[in-house]
């Protein structure tokens, strides 16, 4: 048997049958073919044994049956996939899968109905389908749930006739979709009172009676019979049931019973019918209207809801009462618990209410407010759960009678002298409670008044303003008087009110300086320095009062020959009307100048001030150098100046002493080429030491030397006034004359000459077209006034050699030339004589002896050496030699004096450096012991940054506050004039400050100076009013002893121990200036005056004083004075506190540290100084012995030798006199060519050496 399967046939069974010879072929029962599909069964012959299904080749006999296996009948069933959720009412299908015996799907038989059973349900179908899918349509279930979540039941399906006919399963049916609304109460008819809201209790009901629910399920419920019902409205999605209500039910104005219809409805379900209840609506028994009455004696005035009640300002309102009535017009009786709902409420009516007097229908009183714009809102309110009430009124406050005035200023209440007021001033008559009263007329303008201190009533106005009922005042100002807040004061009838205004300047109409009080004489200033205090202007009106005016622009114009420094004299006012100029520098001649302020306001030039200045000539300030001497001097070359005696003149033609020599020089030039232009090099002389101290202020020039070069110089002397600038005398133009004569010397010096006696004349001549001058030691001409002769002769270098001296032509030993003005000219050839007697090759001097009788000293003459040859070869040999000689020896010459003036260079330099060394070391030893102490290395930066930062803490210092005088000093237009003695001191301790100042006010303000004539001029300037000093007129035999012992020490012995540290008051001095002078004053102004601690200890010192001398004035550091004669206490014997004496109090010096500052940075600076200068001429002595090292130096030391050489060679081969040094002959013409200055400096020797 095989299976037909889609893949190909499948066999599943195969038997085989035995033959039987009496028996046919049986094959058993196979029961094992269950699976449904088509089949075929092959009856197949075989052999035996070997199953071969041929035979002999041919197939043996088969049969093939096919066939098909279907299902069979049905035995059993189940129940399909069921489609939830399952609803009363609602048809739902049951899907059935029938089997036979094998499991197989079947088809139910048309016989056969199916069976429904449910516990508690009644359960129906529609119909059944047959088939292979069996499904029972239209299945429905009705019955009680009793939950909106469903409820459990056991559903039972029979189908009759089946092995197994039944099936049992679970359904969970839930309420079916709504069908109608139950609404509790059932009645329907229902009682309401007007103003309740009505609940209903509905139910959404399935068909079977079961609460339903499903989504969307709002119930509503819409009131009929009367406008402006409420709609309620309630979900009953979730559980299908709910209360049903919302707003109360209010119908207005309800006297009585009033019928109206519900309809409550689902309106999303539209099969659901609406259910209708009748509504009774009552009149509500609660409060619904409160009225407010108030009882004019028997009478009752209703007051209605926002009333408005007139009423008098201030007074009480009394007798208000008020009921309450429901729906129906009832009254309602006021009840402890009523009275508990009701509140009456104003602004400020009443803080709390007396409830017993509510329960009797009584309010409590109002009172009425004073002021007429307080408008008092009372509110009577009832609430309770059912009803909010309100009545409510105002009270409006009337005026009451006038009894006030009231005064409003409309604007600024600022207004200028001299002009008016432009704000207006309104009057107002008023009640007691400040409220304007509104009966008044315009008659009441004839009873106002108006006063106040100053006003001026001629401009003054009063008008009525009828729109406002009040009086207007205009035309206020005042008379000049003091300014500030002044009070007018307004009268009508007996009733007065005051209004303050403010009275400031007038407009600017001048200028008035600040604290400048005597402008009417002229003020001393000094040129060159500043006015003692700034320039401030004040803005003023016509009479004097400051004007605060901003912006108003001040110029300051002055003359052409007057020079303000700041320049920029444009200035502006600031919100105060002033202006502060600054303090200004003043540079003019002597004399009187002015000073005048120009300003404008709104185009009106203002009246300004005029300052007259009295300058008065800095007699600190050098203007010129004044120098003297003897003009009628003559100045020899080489001799020495008369004395210059120079002083710096100030520019009160004093001259100014104290002054520093070295910063005072003498400079002199050539100045035959630069004329009145000073040159680059010249000669600078210092001045010389001072013999004698009382020449103070003069400066000598002593023992100067005359330049050796004849010619025009120029002189002038400098005062170095700092750093960059220096002041000149008047250029001083001398000649230098030669000096005495001392010598002859040709113009130039002649080649050695060499000849012969033989006949030709060149080999004669000696010397041809020689000039020969008188010189002084300088080598300049002179003796132009001497008239002589000249005589030429020959001698022997050694006179006492007995040799033939050769002779001149024509046989003569002497030949004369005339001189004449300080000159000879040898035009003609000076020739020997043919065959001249004389010596081979020997050297014989032409000697020049000039014969001058107008010279008391002779002159030394001129000698030339020559060589005298017999023969004439030889002769030109020779003097072939004597012209290589007289080269080499002027070559030699130039060498020598050049390496002289290098070696002299090179010693200057060391001693420089030396010099420098111990500059450097010494002042390092000197910051060592100020405890600065400096690296190795980079000395110039640290030294540089170490000056800042000593000048950074120096001003610091300088900057800390400290105590300063702050009278003014007197100007020092004369160098006499030492200054107000307040300015001559300074102390360092506060009390001991005070105590003296205090001590010594009387003298503080007095000018000290040094003559009479000072002090005169001081009182003439004055007119007398400034108290002078002069020195000269003290008796200074009874000054004390400054360095005299307290008195309770006694030959050096101490008599008593003293208490409260006892002192000298001038030992607490310190003098800026001027110690001698000042010791002076102060010795005779404080005497023996004793500084000590206080009171107790100056008794007690005084006490033991007296018992063995005289006891000085004592003052204490805590301001008691004891005088000398033993009286002390009292106002004029205890000093003020330092505020009181405004000023006049001696300053404090500079701290300590300041100078400690000042002494360690000037030793920074000498050392920094030192190290540069020590770094400088190092690096210019290796510079200079470095070019003695280079190439050419060693050729030029080479030169010289070899040509020192040659010069010995020759000189032998000439038989002359062999020299290590060039003759003074030859070195002359070099002399005068290096004499190019007056006196060589090292500047100049450099110069020269380098140019060679």
């Amino acid at each position: 048997v095989c299976f037909s399967a889609p893949t190909g046939n499948k066999e599943i069974i195969s038997h085989i049958s035995q033959h039987g010879g009496k028996w046919p072929y049986w094959f058993k029962k196979m029961e094992n073919l269950q699976k449904l599909g088509n089949y075929t069964l092959k009856l197949q012959v075989v052999l035996n044994e070997s199953n071969a299904d041929t035979y002999a080749g041919r197939p043996l006999p088969s049969k093939i049956f096919k066939f098909t296996i279907i299902e069979g009948k049905p035995e059993k069933f189940s129940v399909g996939l069921l489609e939830l959720p399952f609803r009363v009412g609602v048809p739902f299908n049951i899907p059935l899968e029938l089997q036979d015996e094998f499991g197989h799907a079947t088809q139910l038989t048309t016989d056969i109905k199916p069976i429904l059973e449910a516990s508690g349900l009644t359960l129906q179908y529609e119909e059944i389908t047959a088939g292979t899918k069996c499904i029972i349509k239209g299945v429905t279930a009705k019955g009680c749930i009793n939950s909106c979540q469903g409820k459990n039941f056991n559903l039972k399906v029979t189908l009759p006739g089946l092995k197994e006919d039944t099936q049992i399963f679970k359904i969970r049916l839930q309420p079916g979709p709504p069908r109608q609304l139950k609404v509790k109460p059932d009645s329907e008819i229902l009682k309401i009172e007007n103003g309740t809201a009505f609940p209903f209790q509905v139910e959404v009901l399935d068909e079977s009676g079961n609460i339903t629910a499903q989504p969307k399920l709002i119930v509503h419920c819409k009131f009929l019979g009367a406008s402006n019902l409420p709609v309620y409205s309630v979900d009953c999605s979730n559980a299908g049931t709910n209360i049903l209500t919302g707003p109360v039910i209010h119908v207005q104005n309800i006297k009585k019973d009033q019928m109206l219809k519900a309809r409550i409805e689902i309106l999303s379900c539209k099969d659901v019918p609406a259910v209708e209840k009748i509504i009774k609506l009552l009149p509500s028994s609660h409060v619904a209207r409160l009225q407010i009455l108030s009882m004019d004696g028997q009478k009752a005035i209703q007051i209605k809801h926002q009333d408005e009640i007139n009423w008098l300002a201030g007074d009480v309102m009394h007798n208000l009462i008020f009921q309450m009535y429901d729906e129906g017009e009832r009254e309602i009786h006021i009840t402890p618990a009523v009275a508990e709902k009701i509140k009456a409420s104003t602004v400020n009516w009443t803080p709390k209410i007396n409830r017993e007097q509510l329960i009797q229908g009584l309010l409590p009183d109002v009172k009425v407010p004073t002021s007429v714009k307080d408008v008092r809102y009372c509110l009577i309110t009832y609430l309770d759960d059912h009803v909010s009430l309100e009545s409510a009124f105002t009270v409006r406050p009337l005026p009451d009678e006038p009894k006030h005035i009231k005064c409003k200023l409309k604007g600024p209440n600022t207004l200028q002298l001299g002009e008016e007021l432009q704000s207006e001033i309104d009057v107002m008559i008023t009640d007691q409670y400040g409220n304007q009263v509104q009966t008044v007329t315009s008659v009441c303008v004839n009873s106002l008044g108006v006063s106040g201190p100053g006003l001026d009533k001629s401009n003054l106005k009063i008008t009525w303003q009828e729109s406002t009922l009040t009086m207007r005042v205009k035309g206020i100002r005042f008379k000049p008087c003091l300014l500030g807040s002044k009070e007018l004061c307004f009268a009508w009838r007996e009733f007065s009110d005051f209004l303050r205004v403010n009275l400031t300047a007038g407009s600017p109409a001048k200028l008035q300086f600040v604290d400048w009080p005597e402008l009417e004489k002229p003020v001393a200033v000094i040129n060159g320095r500043e006015l003692q205090k700034p320039l401030i202007v004040q803005l003023c009106d016509q009479w004097g009062n400051p004007s605060p005016e901003p912006n108003v622009k001040i110029s300051l114009t002055k003359g052409n020959n007057l020079k303000i420094v700041p320049s920029n004299q444009q200035h502006k006012t600031d919100e105060n009307g002033r202006a502060n100029l600054g303090v200004i520098s003043i540079h003019a001649p002597r004399g009187e100048h002015t000073l005048q302020l120009k300003a404008s306001y709104n185009k009106t030039t203002l009246d300004c001030p005029i300052i007259t200045l009295n300058v008065l000539p800095d007699p600190e300030k050098p203007v010129r150098l004044n120098v003297k001497y003897d003009k009628n001097a003559s100045f020899p070359a080489g001799g020495t100046f008369p004395d210059f005696m120079v002083s710096v003149l100030s520019e009160d033609d004093n001259i100014i002493k104290n002054i520093n020599p070295a910063r005072i020089s003498m400079k002199m030039w050539e100045a035959q080429c630069s004329g009145t232009r000073i040159p680059v090099d010249v000669t600078t002389f210092s001045c010389s030491k001072v013999k004698d101290d009382k020449e103070d202020g003069f400066f000598y020039f002593r023992d100067k030397v005359v330049p050796e070069r004849v010619g025009i110089y120029g002189i002038q002397f400098t005062f170095a006034m700092d750093k960059t600038n220096t002041l000149s005398s008047d250029q001083i133009i001398v000649e230098v004359v030669p000096n005495d004569p001392v010598r002859l010397l040709p113009d130039s010096l002649p080649a050695t000459p060499a000849v012969s006696n033989v006949r030709t004349l060149t080999s004669r001549t000696l010397v041809k077209d020689l000039y020969l001058h008188v010189m002084d030691e300088y080598n300049n001409h002179t003796g132009i006034d001497l008239v002589g002769r000249i005589i030429a002769k020959i001698k022997s270098p050694n006179e006492d050699d007995d040799i033939e001296i050769p002779q001149f032509q024509g046989k003569v030993s002497t030949i004369e030339f005339p001189f004449d003005r300080g000159s000879a000219q040898i035009v003609s050839n000076l020739v020997l004589a043919e065959n001249s007697p004389g010596r081979d090759s020997t050297e014989y001097i032409l000697v020049f002896e000039p014969d001058l009788p107008a010279l008391k000293k002779p002159l030394e003459p001129y000698r030339l050496s020559f060589m005298f040859y017999n023969d004439f070869k030889k002769q030109q040999q020779m003097a072939s030699l004597t012209r290589e000689r007289d080269q080499l020896s002027q070559s030699i010459g130039v060498y020598r004096n050049w390496f002289d003036t290098t070696n002299q260079l090179v010693t200057e330099m060391k001693c420089q450096v030396k010099e420098a060394e111990t500059r450097e070391t010494h002042l390092k030893n000197e910051l060592k012991k100020h405890q600065i102490e400096l690296p190795q290395t980079n000395t110039l930066q640290y030294v540089d940054s170490l000056i800042k930062q000593k000048i950074l803490d120096q001003e610091g210092v300088m900057k800390q506050p400290r105590r300063t005088c702050t009278l003014p000093n007197y100007p020092k237009g004369n160098q006499d004039v030492l200054g107000k003695i307040a300015h001559l001191a300074q102390i360092e301790d506060n009390e001991a400050a005070k105590v003296i100042s205090w001590h010594l006010a009387s003298d503080m303000d007095c000018v000290v100076t040094l003559t009479t004539e000072a002090a005169r001029s001081i009182f003439d300037e004055t007119h007398g009013r400034q108290q002078v000093l002069p020195l000269d007129s003290i008796y200074k035999k009874t000054l004390p002893d400054w360095n005299r012992p307290l008195p309770h020490l006694r030959n050096g012995k101490i008599c008593f121990r003293p208490i409260g540290n006892p002192v000298f008051a001038r030992d607490l001095l310190t003098f800026p200036d001027n110690v001698e002078q000042c010791q002076t004053v102060f010795g005779m102004l404080l005497g023996d005056t004793i500084i000590i601690d206080n009171l107790d200890a100056a008794n007690h010192y005084r006490k033991e004083v007296v018992k063995i001398t005289h006891c000085p004035t004592l003052l204490t550091r805590e301001g008691d004075r004891i005088r000398s004669n033993g009286k002390f206490g009292g106002l004029q014997n205890k000093a003020p506190p330092m505020d009181k004496l405004r000023g006049m109090v001696f300053g404090a010096p500079m701290p300590k540290l300041y100078s400690t500052f000042s002494g360690q940075i000037d030793l920074l600076q000498q050392y920094r100084a030192a190290v540069v200068k020590l770094d400088n001429v190092n690096k210019d002595l290796d510079l200079h012995l470095q070019s003695l090292n280079t190439p050419e130096m060693q050729k030029k030391k080479q030169e010289l030798a070899e040509q020192e050489k040659s010069l010995k060679l020759i000189e032998q081969k000439l038989g002359m006199t062999p020299s290590d040094k060039v003759t003074e002959s030859l070195l002359q013409p070099m002399m005068l060519d290096m004499s190019d200055s007056p006196i060589p400096s090292k500047r100049m020797r450099r110069e020269t050496v380098k140019k060679l």
